[in-house]
């Protein structure tokens, strides 16, 4: 995931850094501690995103596209 392209809205973008485990261990958790169903729910996976501008936005990675594969194409020779 982390240095893939991505679609956003038409327009190409980068992965810089996901949502989930670093380095530094299990993303830290959200919510009640007590094993109720909403402390389990899992969270949004924001990820770290560079356009083509050059801005960096944290958004949701719900909603990105992948670049279409060329030789998947319709009407590809």
């Amino acid at each position: 995931m982390i240095g893939r392209t991505y679609l956003e809205a038409g327009r190409p973008v980068v992965i810089l850094i996901r949502w989930g485990r670093t380095g530094a261990g299990p993303a830290a958790p959200i919510g009640k501690l007590d094993g109720s169903a909403w402390g389990s729910r899992r969270a949004p996976h924001n990820v770290l995103i560079q356009r083509e501008d050059g801005t960096r936005v944290v958004r949701p990675f719900r909603g990105l596209r992948r670049v279409p594969d060329p030789s998947n194409v319709a009407g590809a020779a």
